[in-house]
């Protein structure tokens, strides 16, 4: 027997199983956990990931027909998001609906929301269960998610990366923009619609710090034949080094 991991979107958590498949990481299965059949991907085990043992077994690997009805109970879940918005209406709660799932057994019903703080929605889920029958979880997601959901144009004129290609929202750090001599332009043009980093910073993040690695260091002295003097900045796609010589003028050299 094998330990396979496994991650569903309706949870965000991830959980071990015992199977003899042969399953590969990405791969889409149907996952049993807690009485409920979900559509999960299969994630490689990492150091730092915190799992948790599923309550139930892999069903199959996700067939052709599996993904004609997992399409159908999405325009299903849809039609719920609605009266779900009327419920938060009626019960005063600063939430906002984004998207529904229904699970593949038509068993659970989440729904995804976003909120500026925490809030207690106890008796809307019980409203929910009594109204539609099922399992409800209100799952809750960040700024970068929720605007995965509505999409949208980016500064670059394209749809936004997170809407039209990535499947998983990967963390971007300030770092990455400083790397990539970046993070002087101000945080609006380093930022999506989201309000967060824009996801593009990680693309060539790692590109740049190995081009860095090759580069004097910042404020180091350095002598080339085109000219010397103090490194006060890079332009590292070109493999140029910026200078200040003694005279004050900055002068551009390759490395």
């Amino acid at each position: 027997m094998n330990k396979i991991f496994i991650t569903f979107p309706t949870t965000g958590k991830i959980y071990s199983y015992e199977t003899s498949s042969p399953l590969k990481p990405d791969e889409e299965v149907l996952a049993e956990n807690e009485q409920v059949i979900e559509l999960g991907k299969v994630v490689k085990e990492t150091p730092e990931m915190e799992t948790e043992p599923a309550n139930g077994q892999i069903v199959r690997s996700l067939t052709e027909e599996d993904r004609v009805w997992l399409g159908d109970l999405k325009k299903a879940a849809r039609q719920f998001i609605e009266e779900a918005r009327s419920k938060v209406a009626r019960h005063g709660l600063k939430m906002k609906i984004l998207d529904a799932d229904l699970s593949f057994d038509q068993k659970k019903l989440t729904f995804y929301f976003c909120a500026d703080s925490r809030v207690d929605f106890r008796s809307l889920v019980s409203d929910m269960a009594k109204s539609f029958n099922k399992l409800i979880r209100l799952q809750q997601v960040g700024g970068r998610e929720a605007i995965r959901f509505f999409g949208g144009i980016g500064k670059c004129g394209r749809e936004l990366c997170c809407k039209a290609f990535l499947k998983n929202l990967e963390s971007v750090t300030l770092e990455m923009a400083q790397s990539q001599e970046l993070s002087a332009a101000g945080s609006g043009k380093i930022t999506g619609c989201c309000g967060k980093l824009m996801c593009c910073l990680s693309y060539e993040a790692e590109n740049y710090k190995e081009l860095k690695k090759k580069m004097p260091k910042m404020n180091s002295h350095f002598s080339t034949p085109q000219g010397e003097g103090k490194v006060i900045g890079y332009n590292l796609l070109g493999r140029k080094v910026i200078l200040e010589n003694k005279e004050g003028k900055k002068i551009e050299v390759v490395v």
